[in-house]
Formats: structure tokens, sequence, C-alpha cells
């Protein structure tokens, strides 16, 4: 029983950070408060800026994610080897906001209970991968390193989908983009390769996926397609990791087809589809 402990969060702490969570998500549908509208003009460009309770909440629920995942890992029996575990909050709070971002867009009823549940079984999943990452001697760790790669790109192809479906503007929507694919390259290479973070890199994902992203904008295509269009070649920038500018190992040929393939694939289908 003591070493299943010492493998998985407890019962009780995750129940009540996802139970929390759950019910921040709910909040909008039952209180509500004035719109706030703001008008600036900048160089000439025109921003329409709106604060109402679903912003308010989407920072609640933001901030309620990172001091929940602290909480969890404050009982992991390998925290003390960590300056900090800051790295671990950051996919559990993504995932927070991009499924908040997502079930918003679904009719109050039926089908957002079951979208609120669903998200829900996410986030204790990404909660569960996290914990166990933080000790390499875990036994569920390889395991753990895959979903928290995979659920990393499911979150980024949603977030793409919510905002191309809510037609948000160019002008924000390839910063956001941008940020979240640098965030999530970031957080699965310092995952795959022992705490190094990988700025250089990062920030190849950063301007490529920005750089697509705008491309894409003006392109008569469907929120799915966009989606798929954008993850392709961030997994694809994760898989040659080892091989971007700034790493002085030349890349071989076989370690490329992989990367390539992906984007051929993903291409093909946000096309075809």
């Amino acid at each position: 029983m003591s070493n299943n402990r010492d493998q998985l969060p407890d019962l009780n702490t995750l129940s009540i950070l996802v139970s929390t969570i759950l019910l921040a998500y709910t909040l909008t549908h039952f209180v509500s408060i004035p719109t706030l509208q703001y008008e600036i003009t900048f160089l000439g460009i025109y921003f329409p800026i709106s604060f109402n309770f679903s912003t308010l909440v989407t920072f609640l629920v933001a901030g309620l994610t990172a001091s929940g995942s602290a909480w969890m890992l404050q009982d992991h029996p390998a925290k003390d080897r960590y300056q900090s575990t800051a790295v671990n909050w950051l996919l559990p709070s993504l995932t927070s906001l991009v499924l908040m971002l997502a079930i918003e867009q679904i009719p109050f009823g039926g089908l957002w209970w079951i979208a609120a549940f669903s998200s829900g079984i996410l986030l204790i999943l990404v909660l569960i991968a996290e914990y166990i990452v933080l000790d390499p001697s875990n036994p569920f760790f390889l395991p753990a390193e895959i979903g928290i790669t995979a659920l990393s790109i499911a979150l980024f192809l949603i977030l793409a989908i919510s905002l191309h479906s809510t037609e948000v503007r160019l002008f924000y929507r390839v910063p956001i983009l941008s940020v979240s694919a640098a965030l999530v390259y970031l957080r699965v290479i310092h995952l795959r390769q022992n705490s190094f973070w990988a700025i250089t890199q990062g920030s190849v994902s950063f301007l490529l996926i920005g750089e697509i992203a705008a491309g894409l904008h003006y392109w008569p295509m469907q929120s799915i397609n966009f989606g798929i269009a954008l993850a392709g070649p961030l997994y694809a920038l994760i898989e040659i990791s080892d091989h971007l500018p700034g790493v002085d190992s030349k890349p071989q040929p076989q370690e490329i087809i992989w990367p390539l393939l992906i984007v051929i694939i993903s291409w093909g289908i946000a096309i075809l589809l």
C-alpha cells in the first residue's frame, strides 16, 4: 500500500482539486456580471477588449490549477530533489484553460455535462502523469511520459480548433498559438531530455507555428483541418528536437524521415478531411 502511495497521488487530494476546477467551469452558467467594454486604438488598429465573468473565471481556473498542482506535489516523496516543481504546474494549468475554452463553445445542457465530465477525466490523467514523472524511477514513468506528450499535442489541437471556430482575430490568434506551441515544446523536451530547457530550439517552434498559423488564417478551411495542420508540424519539431539548430550533432537521414512523415500525413489529412 505504501509503495503504491509513493507512485501515485493521494486520491482525496486529486478528487478535491478536480472537483473544484469543474465547479469553477459551471459558475459561468449560474453567475454573471455586467460586461466591461474597453476600446483601444494602437497604430491605427482598433482593439475591442471585453471583461466579463468568464474572463474572471479563466484567471481563477489557471491560478487554482497551478496552486492545486503544487499542493498535490507536496506529498511526493521525491519533491526534495528539486528546487521547484513549477514546471509540473504548466501542463495542468494549460489543460484546465484549454478545456474551459472548448466546453464554453457547447450550449449548456446534456452535451455540456458530458463534455465537463470528460474534461474532469482528462484533468485527472494529466495530474497523475505529472505526479509520476517527478520521479524517473517510478515504474509508470514511461507510460506517463508518452501520455504527457500525447496530451500536450491534443491540447494544442483543441486550442487551435477553438480559436479558429470562434473566429479570433489574427492579431490575437497568432501570439496565442505561438506561445502555446513554445510552451508545449519546452515542457515535452524538458521531460525527455532530463530537465534541459531547450530555449533556442523552442524559439523555432514559436516562430514556425506562428508563421503557419498566420498563413492558414486566410485559407478557406474548417476548424479541425486548421488544428491538424498546426499540430502535425509541432509534433514533428518535438520528434526532431535533438537535431534542430543549436545542437552540435548533425541530423541523420533516418532521423528526419519520421518527422517528415508526420508533417506529410497531418497535412494530407488536413487537405482531404
